[in-house]
């Protein structure tokens, strides 16, 4: 394993952070900026390259989460991150994810990620979004299941 910098730790940190913030209000545009230009968001399967990809799917899932009733307000949170360094410019991270709203936990899962360090700072290249659970009354289970099968 490689010695992680203070610098590097807050600015990995930041970045997935950043991810659940942008997506949980909507901010599309920031959201896809936190990717490489040729990134990948891999989400119950289905890959959305790049920033026009992954603008599209999250206007899309937003708008989704929003006809749910139940649902919003709500917000994922984040836990168990694990991030290392792979060398001096690029690392994984690897955490488990929960989303809650009005109505309590609706679904869960795991981030894996692998990120690079570019001239605007850390990005990811790619991060695959596994869902592992749903509450009995989720919401969003229908549309994940829509996303696995297109």
């Amino acid at each position: 394993m490689i010695e992680m910098s203070v610098a590097d730790r807050v600015a990995l940190d930041a970045l997935l952070s950043r991810y659940t913030g942008l997506g949980d209000s909507g901010r599309v545009e920031e959201f896809a900026a936190l990717f490489t230009e040729d990134g990948v968001l891999t989400v119950a399967g289905r890959r959305f390259v790049g920033p026009d990809e992954i603008v599209a799917f999250a206007e899309q899932s937003g708008a989704a989460m929003a006809a749910i009733t139940s649902l919003l307000p709500g917000a994922h949170h984040v836990s168990s991150r694990m991030t290392e360094l792979v060398s001096d410019d690029s690392a994984t991270s690897q955490s488990l994810f929960m989303f809650v709203g009005t109505s309590g936990p609706d679904h869960w899962g795991t981030y894996r990620d692998h990120l690079i360090r570019t001239g605007d700072g850390w990005r990811f290249v790619s991060r695959s979004v596994r869902f592992t659970g749903f509450s009995p009354s989720s919401g969003v289970r229908g549309y994940v299941e829509s996303l696995a099968r297109s």
